[in-house]
């Protein structure tokens, strides 16, 4: 609530699809931290709220998922204890760390000894999985980031926050990175 407080944004942009926005919002039938602080912040400040996942999940792609969560997490032992010191630190300094290049330093550590057991796995079912997953994930982030982009060149405002899940900073970093090659002038990202 501080980071939205600090910004005072007129435009809160959201990983949330536009199909489940009422279910965060009007029904209250889900529910994320993200969405519970956007709310919080509404009561004190109005915001347009902007939903920026388009992301379609494919039949059978949460099953794949956690089958490589499966794999690795009874098979890496380094992957386990990275996990745990992750949600340790976060649930002790929260949101501060969250937002740190420490948190994005042991994530890191954390996909890559989990890629790391894929890849010892010998499974080929496994190895196509986890290419599968990781190529749709860059996608998202790539989709939100362009949704963020279409809409500014649309719609005028003063401040925007982009409230989206920690797991995706690098990506999305890379790819704000990439697209003010492109479009410098268009957005003015600061990161909190």
């Amino acid at each position: 609530m501080r980071i939205l407080e600090t910004i005072g944004p007129d435009v809160i942009f959201e990983e949330i699809r536009r199909s489940d926005f009422g279910a965060y919002y009007r029904d209250k039938t889900k529910s994320t931290l993200e969405t519970r602080t956007v709310g919080r912040y509404l009561k004190v400040r109005p915001a347009r709220q902007v939903p920026v996942d388009d992301f379609v999940i494919p039949e059978g792609f949460p099953g794949d998922i956690n089958s490589l969560f499966e794999y690795v997490e009874s098979n890496d032992i380094e992957y386990r204890g990275l996990i745990a010191e992750r949600e340790q630190k976060t649930y002790h300094l929260g949101f501060r760390y969250l937002n740190s290049p420490a948190f994005e330093a042991l994530s890191k550590r954390a996909r890559e000894s989990f890629e790391k057991t894929i890849a010892l796995s010998g499974s080929e079912d496994l190895k196509k999985k986890l290419w599968t997953w990781n190529d749709a994930l860059r996608r998202r982030d790539a989709s939100m980031i362009q949704n963020i982009y279409e809409f500014c060149r649309k719609s005028p405002f003063t401040e925007g926050a982009f409230l989206v899940g920690a797991e995706h900073i690098s990506s999305i970093l890379e790819g704000i990175t990439s697209r003010m090659k492109t479009d410098g002038n268009l957005v003015d990202w600061n990161r909190l």
